[in-house]
């Protein structure tokens, strides 16, 4: 049992008229074998907000148990009156998740229905409550093995092996989604998976891969928004050997790769009109002709599509096609953004900055319960992706192993940003930044990113051009560097590798 502490951290319109093969969907999902189990199935683990409001993140492995009481050696320690001194015990076993009240005075609810002298099975997204302590149960699906397509066989830049990220399941929001995602593993329908830029997308799509039959295929993802106009077809399709000028070899198309599996269409709303076309007819069809062949290949896949994209307003703008609106959206999956799964918020910051801390080679910090509340108040409008980038900005800056709030970035802790200056650095007296190191006098001359490059990217060429002038003044030497930029050595050893700067 290991304890990470303290960790903070759409609807359809109404009257809208279903797509058709809706009755289709609802007579497959009814014959698949009932509503799903969510006992834990992969990592489970226990997000606990005591008084203070601040959570700390339990993660549990088989056999192990977590004592709640009054009684200062409980591992959840409740220091209030209504709570009884060995109160209640939540164990597993295996897959099973089990709560036991121990014969409590005041009882334990799950979900508020009373358990009072007796056993309770858990799942993903329960709420323990025990006196003023909450305990919220965090479940992520396990990562089934892959069968991957051939070397010679999968597009370049296709990654067929699962990514083992899980499906969390810690809020009631996503336990909604996880039912759902179940049954439609085993109905083998087509899904639409709508979501906010950064919310999961993926992460569902690869889930309802991974708890169907064909979860021993691969799971191929193509953004179409990645790739031009001129290459989606050959990168769908394939094309044979001199096809067109360029065409060397023969080049197996991601439908074809994906044989006996899965492929998501990440981002279907940025294709153009006429790809929406060819699209249609290899769905319809369910065979494909690579480009400049004759031979049709039957296909033997699932195809999910997601976008972040109001489809029925891209179709109403005209920029969308109508009938493929209708074959793809046999079902429509909508994942909630983050701000709407508050409860997920303490166990994602802790996964991130686990991943972060391991890159730099340190042990993950914990955060301040104050740090953590500032994360679970935030909106997160650009969900997952922000989150992932404030801890990471987080564990770069805390250097005592603790995330407090002037770590977080100041979109998220609440503070106006520092204008990022053009003119000579700070004087003497005047605490250095990344964006404007202290010196003697100006910087050497470099050529400004351009204009019209997106802020983000401007930032970060200001930022690496900093960290060289300041390794440049010093002889290389880090360690004075880094005191020269104002940040640790650990800090610039991270962005040295974040850059690709020579260390």
């Amino acid at each position: 049992m290991a304890e990470r502490d303290p960790r903070r951290q759409p609807a359809p319109p109404s009257g809208e008229a279903p797509p058709p093969l809706a009755a289709e969907v609802a007579t497959e999902l009814e014959a698949a074998e009932g509503a799903a189990d969510r006992t834990p199935q992969g990592q489970a683990s226990l997000i606990v907000r005591t008084g203070d409001g601040a959570a700390r993140v339990i993660d549990l492995t088989d056999g192990d148990a977590v004592a709640i009481g009054r009684a200062p050696e409980s591992t959840v320690c409740v220091d209030d009156p209504r709570v009884s001194r060995n109160h209640a015990r939540i164990a597993r076993r295996g897959h099973a998740l089990e709560l036991v009240d121990l014969g409590s005075r005041n009882g334990t609810s799950v979900n508020g229905a009373a358990v009072r002298g007796g056993e309770r099975l858990l799942a993903g997204g329960d709420v323990v409550r025990v006196g003023p302590a909450e305990i919220v149960v965090a479940i992520a699906a396990p990562a089934l093995p892959s069968r991957p397509a051939p070397a010679d066989a999968a597009p370049a830049g296709v990654a067929d092996a699962l990514s083992g990220a899980g499906f969390v399941v810690a809020d009631e929001a996503m336990v909604k989604v996880f039912q759902v995602v179940q049954r439609l593993a085993r109905a083998q329908t087509t899904v639409l998976v709508l979501g906010e830029t950064g919310s999961g997308k993926e992460v569902v799509s690869e889930q309802i891969h991974r708890a169907s039959p064909r979860a021993g295929g691969p799971f191929v993802r193509l953004s179409c928004a990645a790739l031009p106009e001129t290459l989606l077809e050959s990168e769908l399709f394939g094309h044979e050997k001199a096809a067109f000028t360029g065409a060397d070899r023969r080049k197996i198309g991601y439908f074809e790769a994906a044989q006996g599996g899965t492929l998501l269409l990440d981002e279907v709303g940025e294709l153009p009109l006429a790809m929406q076309a060819k699209l249609l007819r290899v769905l319809e069809s369910r065979r494909v002709a690579r480009i400049g062949g004759t031979q049709e290949i039957e296909l033997d896949v699932r195809v999910v599509c997601a976008t972040h994209r109001d489809l029925q307003a891209e179709v109403a703008a005209g920029r969308f096609r109508q009938d493929l609106y209708y074959r793809i959206s046999t079902f429509v999956l909508r994942v909630p953004p983050l701000r709407e799964r508050r409860a997920e918020i303490a166990l994602l910051a802790h996964r991130f900055a686990r991943q972060v801390a391991e890159r730099m080679g340190e042990p993950a910090p914990r955060f301040a319960p104050a740090a953590m509340r500032v994360l679970e108040a935030h909106a997160w409008p650009g969900n997952l992706r922000e989150l992932r980038n404030a801890v990471e900005h987080a564990v770069v800056l805390a250097e005592d192993g603790v995330i407090e709030v002037e770590h977080l970035p100041a979109s998220v802790a609440g503070a106006e940003p520092a204008p990022v200056s053009a003119g000579p650095p700070a004087s003497a007296g005047a605490p250095a930044s990344v964006g404007a190191p202290a010196s003697a006098g100006p910087p050497a001359s470099v050529g400004p990113p351009a204009e019209d490059a997106p802020m983000p990217a401007r930032l970060a060429e200001l930022e690496k051009k900093s960290i060289e002038d300041a390794l440049a003044a010093e002889g290389n030497n880090q360690t004075r560097a880094a005191k020269r930029l104002g940040i640790s050595r650990r800090a610039l050893l991270y962005k040295l590798e974040k850059y690709n700067l020579r260390r």
